[in-house]
Formats: structure tokens, sequence, C-alpha cells
């Protein structure tokens, strides 16, 4: 199942960020997201995924919860 919300659930997360937002990162201080989607460079050690490669996005999904 794929939720949106739940920011705060001690669940595996997917942050998806924009620059644009000028909001901050949530993964420095949230260690249930396994990967950052955005449309900037961003400095971290979680795998980094173009927000606008959806298959990408998808397949990551399908692979880090053994789907496939």
């Amino acid at each position: 199942m794929i939720v949106e919300g739940f920011k705060h659930a001690p669940i595996p997360k997917l942050e998806v960020w924009r620059a644009e937002t000028g909001e901050g990162l949530l993964h420095p201080q949230d260690p249930h997201i396994v990967a950052v989607a955005s449309d900037a460079k961003v400095e971290t050690k979680l795998p980094l995924l173009d927000i606008n490669e959806e298959a990408r996005i998808a397949d990551f999904i399908v692979k880090h919860l053994n789907l496939a």
C-alpha cells in the first residue's frame, strides 16, 4: 500500500522534495525515509531519484519492498 501523509509514522517513506518550495529536507531527522525524489541536487547518502522519472521511482519502490 502506498499512502500520502503520515509524516511522523514509523513506516518506510520516500521524501518528495522540490527546491522551489523553500522547505527544509526531512530525511536528515527521519530514519524511516529510505530515498529522496527531487528536482534538484540533494546532498544525501540515501538513493536520490529524479522526481520526473516516474518509472524509476516505481522500480525503486518495487525493489525496496521486495515485490519483484
